[in-house]
């Protein structure tokens, strides 16, 4: 469960900061000097490096391994082909590449009222710097989203917090969330301090609601998975085997529907 809501949130999350990167790489203030006498570049590239870091720790685990093909019991290994905790990863993350394609509506949505906001309070290049505020707003739900499959994994599961953040920690963007708003808020300032009007705050709620509510959805969750079987059908030992896993991943959409 845990690594199904992580697999939409942090994924999905971060095909959205990428969008942001290409564009932030054209604002005015992207080279020059910020805090500490690095750029603003600098603290971007800082958060996509910390992403790196993060892939990497969880392909190559050493305890709580979340993607080690060896440590599957012999049923569900049987489901796979040859192939490496890297694929089983890529495969994992193609969950959330999926609800990111369904969801770009939305995400468009939510950079136009970003936008229209920065432009009622006059801030430089409001289509360029309305991005990485969406992406923020990305990350942060990805956070959410894994701090409330804790609460749930207490409360429904009886699974201690503690055991909990022990174990699954490791699968967190909040680290990487902090990097990003520094960018962010080194980026411009002005356009992270000024008060919203009342319109714009209730436009951005609404975006922000819409789109929580789309990648918490179980039935887009289990519609992303299946997506996700058919482009990798590579991953699977035999043509049944990837066909099971549909029909399973279809009953499970229709039990939540």
């Amino acid at each position: 469960m845990v690594k199904l809501v992580t697999a939409v949130g942090n994924n999905a999350a971060w095909y959205v900061a990428l969008d942001a990167f290409d564009h932030i790489k054209h604002h005015r203030n992207y080279n020059n000097c910020a805090a500490g006498g690095h750029t603003v570049k600098y603290h971007y590239k800082r958060a996509l490096k910390a992403f790196k870091d993060y892939e990497r720790r969880l392909v190559h685990a050493t305890e709580y391994r979340m993607f080690c093909v060896a440590d599957m019991a012999d049923e569900t290994r049987k489901k796979y082909g040859d192939i490496t905790d890297r694929d089983y990863y890529e495969f994992w993350a193609g969950i959330g590449a999926k609800v990111y394609e369904q969801t770009k509506p939305l995400i468009t949505s939510l950079w136009n009222k970003y936008r229209v906001s920065l432009l009622n309070h006059n801030i430089p290049q409001a289509d360029i710097m309305a991005w990485p505020m969406v992406a923020q707003a990305c990350l942060e739900l990805a956070v959410l989203m894994y701090e409330n499959a804790l609460i749930t994994l207490r409360e429904d599961y009886h699974v201690p917090t503690k055991l909990a953040r022990m174990v699954f920690e490791q699968l967190s963007l909040k680290p990487i969330a902090k990097m990003w708003q520094e960018a962010l808020t080194l980026t411009d300032p002005v356009a992270m301090t000024y008060d919203l009007d009342t319109t714009e705050e209730k436009n951005i709620t609404h975006g922000l609601e819409q789109l929580s509510e789309a990648w918490t959805n179980p039935k887009t969750m289990y519609q992303s998975t299946f997506q996700t079987v058919v482009d990798y059908e590579e991953v699977f030992r035999t043509a049944g085997e990837m066909k099971k896993a549909m029909r399973e991943i279809s009953e499970m959409k229709e039990a939540v529907s």
